[in-house]
Order: C-alpha cells, then structure tokens, then sequence
C-alpha cells in the first residue's frame, strides 16, 4: 500500500468491506482463488480502486491479514491489563484459539500459505518474526522481574515457544489435533514450557495454573 495517512469513515468503511471480502474468499477458495476482479466486485469498488489500494494480490492478502491480527493483538491487550508477561502469553494462546475457531476455513488457508513461504517473505515476516517479537517481549519482562532462571536464553525460548504455537495450527490442520481441544493444547505447551525454565512465585502460580488446565482436559476433549 502507499503510506498511511488518515481515512474518512466512507474510506475506512470501504477499506474493512474490501479486507473481509478478501478473507472471505481464502476462507471460501484458498488463497489461490481470490481474484482480484471478484473481490472489487464482492466490495461494490471498481478495479482501479481497489489496484490503487492494493498493488497485488499478496499485498491485498498480507493487509487482510494484518487488520485481522491488529484486531487480535488489541483484544489480546484488553485481557492482558498487567502487559507484557506470562499471563500476556497465555492470553495469546486463549485468543489464537479463539480466532482458529471462529474462522476456521480462512485460518486454515492461511496456516497453509505459511507452510508454503519461503524465508523473508512477508507472510514470514508477520506470522513468524512478528508473533516471536511479542513473545520475546513478554520473555525479556520475565527475565527483567527475575521469573526466569538466569542462564535462560530469551530469544532462544521465544522461538522454542513460536514453533509450539504453529505446529498447533498445523496439527489441526492436517487432522492430528481438534479444534475443541486446540486452547487447552496451546496452554499446556507454553505453560510446561515455561515452567520448566522459571523460578519463584510466577512459577508456582504457573504450576498451579497448569494443575487447573489439565483438570479441564475431560470436559473439553
């Protein structure tokens, strides 16, 4: 896109039609049948308008995309009063949940793209570099509080963390994990993750977090 700059409402509206219909179509057809004509269509713009929003077809994508997870993070941020943090990982992992199950077919395609791209592409840098990015985040505030132990190594456990989170995704998407299950999945793996590398008070809150979990894992299955 070109630069940021401020939107009227009839843009910004015109804006989220043109990015829900892009999503919708993945969700209906995988990425490979969104074509460009039938989203201006879908969205009531003319093709030159949605060309001059977005030059391609990857670049209309990604935005879709990244307002999904803008809107992510940000009600991530509302549950997460206390910031960055272990309780901010695992309303990560509540929310990721969430969002897989509400749009299944388009989270679906897009953990397949993902699957797909290649190293420093743009979907790579988003889904991976961006989600680890947060995650070492709450990591270094950790460290800084002395809930890890000292010889972790943030960036190292951020990545550790980053390819538990994925690899749920595509569990489920190639049929070795339900969606029913996939919150408590994503909870106990950070959690044992964690816990495995912190020390103190957070641990033992984390401990008995993870206690209460696993008895909800009968219920849920």
């Amino acid at each position: 896109m070109s630069k940021a700059k401020s939107l009227t409402p009839r843009q910004e509206d015109r804006r989220h039609r043109i990015l829900g219909v892009a999503r919708q179509m993945v969700a209906d057809y995988g990425y490979g049948g969104m074509v460009m004509s039938e989203v201006a269509e879908r969205a009531e713009v003319s093709p030159t308008t949605l060309y001059n929003l977005y030059n391609t077809k990857d670049e209309l994508l990604l935005e879709a995309l990244r307002e999904l997870m803008v809107i992510s993070y940000q009600r991530v941020g509302e549950m997460s009063e206390l910031g960055p943090g272990w309780k901010h990982l695992l309303n990560v992992m509540e929310y990721g949940a969430a969002l897989r199950a509400s749009e299944p077919a388009y989270a679906e395609a897009i953990t397949d793209a993902l699957l797909r791209a290649v190293q420093g592409d743009a979907l790579t840098e988003l889904l991976l570099r961006g989600v680890r990015q947060d995650f070492l985040l709450s990591l270094a505030k950790m460290a800084e509080r002395g809930e890890l132990k000292e010889e972790v190594d943030v960036e190292h456990l951020a990545t550790i963390l980053l390819g538990n989170y994925w690899s749920t995704f595509m569990m489920i998407n190639k049929g070795m994990e339900v969606i029913s299950r996939m919150r408590i999945s994503l909870l106990v793996n950070v959690l044992s993750v964690l816990i495995a590398s912190s020390q103190g008070a957070a641990r033992e809150e984390m401990e008995t977090t993870l206690e209460g979990i696993r008895r909800e894992v009968p219920s849920n299955a």
